[in-house]
């Protein structure tokens, strides 16, 4: 599929996307996702700290592989664990 064949299917023309393009680069786009936030999304609506602790690798490697099997980085799958472990003794 060749890209007017695209635009067709879309109902854009290249002079629209352009425009779109422009304004989303200039930081006014307002194409209905909301406005642009520099950076990754929030996860939480409030500041975020930052801890380590240190664990057997084994421990990190069984980690690993339970977060992987569930599509999930070992962040999520962390604060996954406290979440649930919070709600389980609240």
């Amino acid at each position: 599929m060749n890209r007017e064949e695209i635009n067709k299917l879309f109902g854009v023309t290249d002079e629209q996307l352009d425009h779109m393009a422009a304004e989303y680069e200039s930081g006014k786009w307002e194409g209905g996702v909301g406005p642009i936030v520099p950076g990754r999304p929030r996860i939480y609506d409030e500041e975020l700290e930052t801890i380590s602790f240190r664990l057997p690798k084994s421990r990190v490697n069984a980690i690993d592989a339970r977060a992987k099997r569930n599509g999930e980085t070992r962040s999520q799958f962390l604060r996954q664990a406290v979440d649930d472990a919070l709600l389980a003794n609240a």
